[in-house]
């Protein structure tokens, strides 16, 4: 599923300008959304004018838990978030944005806003954006993923730089946007990769996806045999006295943060 960053964005050429003229985002005061996103609303009549030649930029950048940028999001997992506006001549920063998936709905969610920073909703959309202009023009916030298979996610953010006159001129914007693709975690194996163990008279054989244990159970939950496994191993259990008919089978994963546990029936002959 493709997200594509559309013309869209020129709406906020102006829209967000209207940014701070209401100093404490215009989705807390207005409950609008001018982030530039598929859906957000027409540019105010009142709008922010440069003075002259703008140097505004506006950059979004996704951060895992080290610190390292990243062009695509895993399932479930957490991120740092930056909103970061830059001019050569203002005074401080706003801005508002958004994360969505093709279809305009919300795409994970945010939490921990940082320093004047605050999360809204503008008719179920969810909206992070400035509670107050912040000289720096750095904002931050943590992102969490949405689950798997949803797809790409953009991101859509109106900038402002402002000269804290709270007037119609003098401040600039600049809007931007950035996507995310769906990252495939290669510890999470589908069903139909993960091979069933076979029984023969001689004992189990199975193929190992991951480092764990393979054990063996009776029906009334006593453990018969414990095999220790290696990723990528041919592992062989051989029949004895306890191990023989009908066997509860399961693998037990020494990662339990990427593979989850399994469990089989299988006849062992006699």
């Amino acid at each position: 599923m493709k997200v594509k960053i559309t013309s869209v964005l020129a709406l906020a050429f102006i829209a967000s300008f209207a940014l701070m003229s209401h100093h404490n985002g215009v989705a807390e005061e207005q409950n609008k959304d001018r982030t530039g996103a598929p859906g957000s609303v027409q540019p105010c009549t009142h709008c922010h004018s440069p003075a002259g030649v703008s140097s505004t930029l506006s950059t979004i950048s996704v951060y895992d838990n080290n610190g390292i940028a990243v062009t695509e999001y895993m399932p479930g997992t957490d991120y740092s978030v930056e909103f970061v506006v830059t001019d050569d001549n203002a005074a401080a920063y706003g801005f508002q944005a958004t994360a969505i998936f093709a279809d305009g709905t919300n795409a994970g969610s945010f939490s921990n806003p940082g320093t004047n920073v605050q999360l809204e909703d503008v008719n179920g959309r969810h909206i992070v954006e400035q509670s107050d202009p912040l000289v720096s023009g750095v904002f931050t916030t943590t992102w969490s993923a949405p689950e798997a298979g949803g797809g790409e996610v953009a991101f859509y953010m109106a900038g402002l730089a402002v000269n804290l006159a709270y007037g119609n001129n003098g401040d600039s914007h600049h809007e931007t946007a950035m996507s995310l693709t769906e990252g495939i975690n290669e510890g999470v194996f589908e069903l139909d990769q993960i091979q069933q163990p076979i029984a023969t008279r001689e004992g189990v054989n199975w193929q190992a996806h991951a480092n764990g244990s393979l054990n063996f159970y009776s029906l009334d939950g006593k453990l018969n045999s414990s095999k220790l496994c290696l990723a990528g191993s041919s592992v062989f259990v051989p029949t004895s006295n306890e191990l023989s008919g009908l066997q509860i089978v399961q693998f037990s994963p020494a990662n339990t943060v990427d593979y989850t546990s399994k469990t089989w029936k299988v006849v062992i002959p006699k």
